[in-house]
């Protein structure tokens, strides 16, 4: 599982912008083995509150406590799953700890990042991250979950100056080289991929909740399968792919993650919050953001 960051999928050639931004996703979003969902949204626009409920149980839908609610990463270790956590994000920081907190529950924890504090500064680029997973040799039933610094301001310093592409100093040349850089980045990682947030890079707004537009929602979100696991799990990608078009708000990554791991917990779950159930509610009316507090367009 790859978290993205601050990535707007207005700005990817893979949803129709009209730079080349994504060209490996540009070819393999029709692939037999990818799931491109094309109208996922974020459930907030910060990056807190967002994994708080796609990394648990919890979800704008239900009624339920956060604080009682599992977490991803318990519920795969219950199920027999190793988990390693691979981050590029600050690790302790007024931003980061709630998330960190979760990530602390995995077996196994790699922080590329050394800063701390209010800070979005990295030590390294993203693409170290692939060479940390490549040193990841699993020896049973494994959940990786990689969280990225992805497109987060400041945009310049998010690639490395050889992978400039678009020539130009404004927000949105810098913005488009970070996504492009992205698109570079997770063709080596990518299987379960979804953005926190999006920025409003057009508005020059970021994605600051106080001044909210309906384009710091617009996230991406894919899913890529292998041979065996299609052969294995037909009913799953069938349903899968049936609601590629359909609408999903990211806080229900966590329904869609066990269905894919195959884990299932009666009390917990909700087919209508699972995009592998025929019974999934897809009426765009219900679906919000800010924790419930907005409409989506």
């Amino acid at each position: 599982m790859v978290i993205g960051e601050s990535q707007n999928k207005m700005h990817m050639s893979a949803y129709g912008y009209d730079r080349e931004t994504t060209p490996w996703l540009d070819a393999m979003k029709d692939d037999g083995h990818t799931v491109f969902f094309r109208d996922a949204r974020s459930c907030h626009t910060h990056t807190v509150p967002v994994l708080s409920y796609a990394l648990t149980a919890k979800n704008q839908y239900d009624s339920r406590e956060l604080t009682k609610a599992v977490t991803l990463i318990e519920t795969a270790k219950a199920a027999g799953y190793e988990t390693i956590w691979l981050s590029n994000q600050v690790r302790y920081g007024a931003w980061d700890t709630p998330t960190s907190a979760i990530a602390s529950e995995a077996d196994k924890q790699e922080w590329l990042n050394t800063h701390v504090g209010e800070t979005t500064e990295t030590t390294a680029y993203d693409g170290a991250l692939v060479d940390r997973l490549a040193n990841i040799k699993p020896e049973r039933k494994t959940l990786i979950v990689i969280h990225l610094m992805g497109n987060h301001g400041s945009y310049r310093d998010r690639y490395p100056k050889d992978a400039t592409v678009f020539d130009g100093d404004s927000p949105v040349d810098l913005y488009d080289n970070s996504i492009r850089y992205n698109d570079s980045v997770v063709q080596h990682i990518g299987l379960v991929y979804c953005a926190d947030h999006a920025d409003d890079v057009d508005r020059n707004l970021g994605h600051d909740a106080s001044h909210f537009t309906q384009n710091m929602t617009r996230i991406p979100f894919y899913m890529m399968f292998s041979d065996a696991y299609i052969r294995e799990n037909p009913d799953v990608v069938r349903e899968l792919k049936g609601h590629a078009a359909t609408r999903v708000t990211n806080d229900l990554i966590f329904n869609e993650m066990l269905a894919v791991m195959g884990i299932v917990i009666p009390q917990e779950y909700e087919k209508q919050n699972d995009l592998t159930s025929p019974a999934y509610d897809s009426d765009k009316s219900r679906f919000r953001t800010l924790h419930g507090q907005k409409e989506l367009d």
